[in-house]
């Protein structure tokens, strides 16, 4: 499920208007819902329930403790790539027996939390990873549960940015040399080899591919003695367009599950879902500064930008713009959406059926929740936006917006601290918060349009 629909002619999330959020929170906005959230998460369970995995949230795609916390909750565990992971989904609540520690670039630091957390597996990329991670669990007394990475040289029709499984991956490591690594295991004995783990990409399109992986990795684990699981990775695909024809979760779960249900008790199985349990539960609500004519076509510049949603620069993502008031029946024109960033790839949407905006009106951009406010940055000096979960008709901040201060609060600031003051002055260090003629920086704050007039129903479009 989505939990975004329009109600009474507003873009509601769940049972709370985008517009009202807009208004008492500012834009840029991530909103969340959390039922689409348990929705997602319940059905991907239960379409692999006959293998009984261990799911695990790949904590990159959204790392909002309430998020973590909402799907722990569900009986997640979670697939961490980095110490800062780790020590995010500690704070959530995590079971540390419950987490994988993947990634290809460990740290000596980041493996010696992960077994002073006592995490349950780690997920190795090569040798000299194995090397240090046996030498530092030696050092600290203690054995370590891995799995080695294969790269099976299988690459899913996927963008190649996302592609992790093919012969030219930096990712996983080549069938022939880890069964080579496994044969001399005995040079790790603080480390105790109890599976194979495979990722071949994102927004995979069906399984096809990675039943070819699986193939390959069980040829791997009939090789090497005492493996007992296959850590399947993710790569579910989401529908962004409205012309994505992606197979549903059980469907693309039916064709793994039949193949390995018979292995069900000789092996476990874990999983590493992102995207698919996140992605369509968030939007990103912007605002309208102004609207060019650029060669030819409307142009909206907004106060969002790839500062905030980062996809559509890097990968020529597409998410579907919505404005937050109904237009049934409403003249619409082809329309680009810009943000404000010094860059020509800050571009949001490219060739929308839109209808005519103006400064004040309000969009979101959809299916948002994954990979959005997770790569979002300071670029331009641009403080990053919040976050806010519904629950029904409940809403709560759970990351507020960032503020001036921010920006430079771990930075060493050469000026004394009085001239610093002195240039500052006004800003009380926070968007839409100046205390003298700033109403236009306020204007997001509190849903105006560049004139002042207060944002109502119908404002906002020409």
């Amino acid at each position: 499920m989505s939990g975004f629909r329009y109600v009474g002619g507003e873009l509601c999330c769940e049972e709370v208007s985008l517009a009202r959020l807009a208004a008492e929170h500012g834009t840029p906005l991530y909103v969340y819902s959390a039922n689409a959230v348990r929705e997602n998460y319940r059905r991907l369970s239960g379409a692999f329930a006959p293998l009984k995995p261990l799911i695990c949230f790949a904590v990159k795609a959204n790392f909002n403790l309430s998020v973590l916390r909402l799907l722990r909750e569900e009986g997640a565990g979670f697939d961490i790539v980095s110490g800062g992971e780790l020590y995010r989904a500690l704070r959530a609540g995590a079971d540390p027996a419950r987490i994988v520690f993947a990634g290809v670039g460990k740290t000596d630091a980041e493996l010696s939390e992960a077994l002073k957390a006592g995490v349950g597996w780690v997920n190795l990329e090569s040798a000299d990873e194995a090397a240090r991670l046996n030498a530092l669990a030696a050092a600290q007394g203690q054995r370590a549960t891995v799995a080695l990475r294969l790269n099976p040289g299988v690459d899913p029709a996927t963008h190649h940015h996302i592609r992790t499984g093919g012969a030219g991956s930096k990712f996983g490591i080549p069938v022939a040399e880890a069964l080579a690594l496994a044969a001399h295991w005995s040079d790790f004995p603080a480390l105790d080899l109890r599976g194979a783990h495979l990722h071949i990409g994102s927004q995979v399109p069906n399984a096809a591919p990675t039943l070819v992986a699986i193939e390959i990795a069980l040829g791997f684990m009939r090789q090497v003695p005492g493996l007992t699981t296959l850590d399947l990775g993710g790569g579910f695909p989401v529908a962004y367009r409205e012309s994505d024809n992606f197979p549903p979760i059980e469907a693309f779960a039916a064709t793994l599950v039949e193949r390995l249900r018979p292995l069900a008790g000789q092996y476990h199985f874990h999983l590493e879902p992102g995207r698919y349990l996140v992605a369509n539960s968030g939007a990103m609500v912007t605002t309208v500064q102004a609207v060019k004519d650029v060669a030819g076509r409307r142009t909206l510049v907004v106060d969002a930008g790839m500062q905030t949603l980062l996809r559509p620069a890097l990968y020529d993502a597409y998410h579907r713009a919505a404005p937050l008031e109904g237009t049934e029946g409403a003249e619409t024109v082809t329309t680009d959406v810009v943000g404000p960033i010094c860059e020509s790839a800050d571009v949001l949407a490219r060739e929308r059926a839109l209808p005519r905006l103006r400064p004040g009106g309000q969009l979101a951009l959809l299916d948002a929740g994954a990979y959005g406010f997770a790569m979002a940055s300071q670029y331009n000096s641009q403080p990053r936006p919040a976050e806010v979960l519904v629950d029904g008709s409940q809403a709560r901040v759970t990351r507020r917006r960032e503020r001036y201060e921010d920006l430079v609060e771990l930075e060493e600031v050469q000026e004394t601290r009085e001239l610093g003051t002195q240039r500052t002055e006004g800003f009380e260090g926070a968007p839409w918060q100046w205390e003298d003629d700033g109403a236009i920086a306020r204007q997001a704050r509190r849903g105006k349009g560049y004139n002042g007039e207060k944002g109502v129903r119908g404002a906002g479009r020409e």
